[in-house]
């Protein structure tokens, strides 16, 4: 019996247009109305999550960060797994030398070392540039206006910025030019206790190297009283990679990186074309007594 359906947001909850499609919408609603614990499990911040749930009426526990934290329904710390902060200046030392724009998600908000308005541009731009976004979404009063490139806060002094009552999050970097994200990769692969991972081939994110989405829902669970067997995932990205490594009802949708293809215990339809709510008709066809 399936007690608990973990669904990765970008690339397999959302379609196209970042919205949860009236199908969808109507599988989490069959997975309620069936008792079966629904959570998000993305690489995005509290805010990021819960700006777009609320508007469908939607309250769940989610992972955020690719597995740093773990919230209940009303956005309160679970569990976690932030990083070490003796790292963060030699992650960012590399992307300052590749004259990369960063953010670095925290607990008390989103910084930068950049000029947050550099960042911001460089953010805006690359979502014109990858997916055909309309500038003004980022705008006040529009789709994105709670995106964190809007909320930036300058770095001075990093050496004062660490001695702050704060826990890191994760640092995401991206660039115009994929070829710099690759360079980048191979410097991380030198420091120590951090995993780092890309969503697309333009932009990665680095995290402590056990805060990863499957890891952090196998404590989560345990907690629970709750089998893996008793739990199915979704994803599409290689921050999705621990979720299929370590549960074995996996769905993937079309669109998935082949890799997450290869692991799924089954494919479905891409994002585009419900994907989720196919996954979730095969659970209740197959996996629910």
């Amino acid at each position: 019996m399936i007690k608990m359906v973990v669904s990765d947001m970008d690339g397999t909850l959302l379609n196209a247009s970042s919205t949860i499609s009236s199908g969808n919408l109507k599988a989490i609603h069959q997975l309620l109305d069936h008792h079966i614990d629904f959570v998000i499990a993305s690489g995005r911040d509290y805010q990021g999550v819960y700006s777009i749930i609320k508007h469908y009426g939607l309250q769940c526990e989610a992972i955020l960060g690719n597995g740093a934290q773990y919230v209940n329904k009303d956005g309160k710390v679970q569990m976690s797994c932030y990083m070490n902060k003796n790292t963060i200046k030699d992650v960012v030392s590399i992307f300052n030398t590749k004259h990369i724009p960063y953010m670095i998600f925290t607990t008390d908000g989103f910084y930068t070392g950049h000029s947050p308005e550099f960042v911001r541009q460089a953010f805006i731009q690359r979502g014109i540039q990858r997916f055909h976004e309309d500038p003004l979404k980022y705008e006040k009063g529009g789709q994105f206006e709670g995106v964190p490139c809007n909320y930036l806060q300058h770095i001075t002094d990093f050496d004062e910025f660490l001695k702050c009552e704060i826990d890191i999050i994760k640092v995401e970097a991206f660039s115009l030019t994929p070829k710099q994200i690759q360079e980048v990769q191979y410097l991380l692969k030198k420091i120590p206790q951090i995993s780092y991972l890309s969503s697309f081939d333009d932009n990665i994110e680095v995290t402590h190297q056990d805060a990863q989405k499957g890891y952090i829902l196998e404590k989560v669970i345990k907690e629970k009283g709750i089998s893996k067997e008793e739990v199915v995932v979704l994803g599409d990205g290689m921050n999705d990679l621990s979720l299929f490594e370590c549960f074995p009802y996996s769905y993937a949708p079309q669109n998935a990186e082949q890799e997450i293809k290869n692991l799924a215990y089954r494919v479905v339809k891409d994002c585009k074309s419900d994907g989720f709510q196919e996954a979730i008709e095969d659970v209740f066809k197959d996996l629910v007594d």
